[in-house]
């Protein structure tokens, strides 16, 4: 039986350990490349508390304070504080939406997941969302069913 060289065992490593560069760098180039797909042009999450994330509604009054028309675009809105709303319709909303609201910190790996499969596998849209993954949804991006903007 013939034994290979030491020079032929060097250059087959060499030949190796260049192949496993080559394949760091183009998964490094892919990486790279996702996260500028993903994440440019995406909006800042200051303008959430900055106040400016929907556009509210004009009130025009007259002299004594009574409403004469209300201008809008899209949908007539106006901010309240939350501390303005019944206790009911805050809990109410909680546990249709998000029963387990304050048990995370904004977003559910496993619901996430689990909406993945079964829109992958099944077919079926299912939401995975939390509220706080709605407010930015709705404030900051796009109503457009896009792979990007769910991932953003």
């Amino acid at each position: 039986m013939l034994m290979p060289s030491k020079k032929h065992l060097s250059s087959r490593k060499r030949l190796r350990a260049g192949k496993i560069k080559f394949i760091i760098i183009i998964c490094l180039l892919l990486v790279i490349g996702i996260y500028f797909f993903i994440f440019k042009d995406l909006p800042s999450p200051n303008k959430l508390s900055s106040g400016n994330a929907y556009p509210v509604s004009t009130k025009i009054l007259d002299r004594s304070g009574k409403l004469l028309y209300e201008i809008y675009i899209d949908k007539n809105r106006t901010p309240i504080k939350i501390e303005e709303l019944p206790d009911y319709i805050r809990w109410s909303t909680i546990a249709a939406e998000d029963k387990n609201f304050y048990k995370h910190k904004g977003f559910v790996i496993t619901s996430i997941l689990r909406s993945a499969f079964n829109t992958v596998f099944r077919g079926s849209l299912q939401g995975g969302s939390t509220i706080s993954q709605q407010l930015v949804k709705n404030a900051l991006l796009t109503q457009k069913r896009t792979v990007q903007r769910k991932i953003r």
